[in-house]
């Protein structure tokens, strides 16, 4: 393990992609409280979508000579460039969302007054801390079904990088959905909770869909190719 400051990291960098993959994993196996789980997972998320696109663009470069599929393809980059996008800034967000909960966590509760102050920044950072990873999650779903357009459209020698990128997209979907399950207990708001746990649940089911589609059609993907 490196002996990196894992603080002065934090400190130095404002992006989780500013930092080498040595000094991101050693920041999760530190004492820092983020990136937690919720980034990493979102950070997972994002390559696997990057496999994705690994397939979706070298398939690109080899379809000149198929217009329909050459424009199906092109498509389908530009639908992975923008999740990858909008995948990577939550990552981002969803630690600086935590950090902020910390922060309101730490605030003085000396009198009735700070504590109520602290309790109503608390409950606000832990709810955004709650929406991040609903986002995110809601994000890795359309990132499942540019991963399933991609098995069908890519060349068979690419197939698995696209069904691997896919398989840690799903994974990292359930590890972001942890995140909205440990902060539910405090959304004090009935109705909030209800509907946060309603998303959760159907974001959830949305993601395990997907991910049975994908490796359905991976599967026939593989199987026409031994066949033929």
């Amino acid at each position: 393990m490196s002996s990196v400051n894992s603080r002065s990291l934090s400190v130095i960098q404002t992006s989780v992609w500013a930092l080498t993959a040595a000094q991101v994993r050693d920041q999760a196996a530190s004492i820092s409280p983020t990136p937690g789980g919720g980034s990493i997972s979102i950070i997972t998320a994002t390559l696997g979508l990057a496999l994705v696109h690994k397939g979706a663009s070298i398939s690109l470069k080899r379809s000149r000579d198929d217009s329909n599929r050459l424009e199906n393809l092109v498509d389908l980059c530009a639908g992975v460039s923008s999740s990858i996008a909008a995948l990577s800034s939550l990552a981002d967000a969803d630690s600086r969302a935590y950090q902020s909960y910390l922060e309101a966590r730490s605030l003085p509760r000396a009198t009735e007054a700070e504590k109520s102050v602290r309790r109503a920044s608390m409950e606000a950072d832990l709810l955004r801390a709650t929406q991040i990873p609903l986002t995110s999650a809601a994000e890795m779903c359309r990132a499942l079904e540019l991963a399933e357009t991609s098995i069908k459209l890519s060349d068979g020698h690419l197939l698995s990088d696209i069904f691997a990128g896919a398989l840690l997209i799903r994974a990292a979907v359930q590890g972001v959905l942890l995140n909205v399950d440990a902060n539910l207990s405090g959304i004090s708001d009935a109705g909030i909770q209800a509907a946060t746990k309603r998303e959760r649940v159907e974001l959830e089911g949305a993601s395990i869909a997907r991910g049975e589609a994908i490796a359905q059609a991976y599967q026939t993907r593989i199987s026409a190719s031994t066949d033929s």
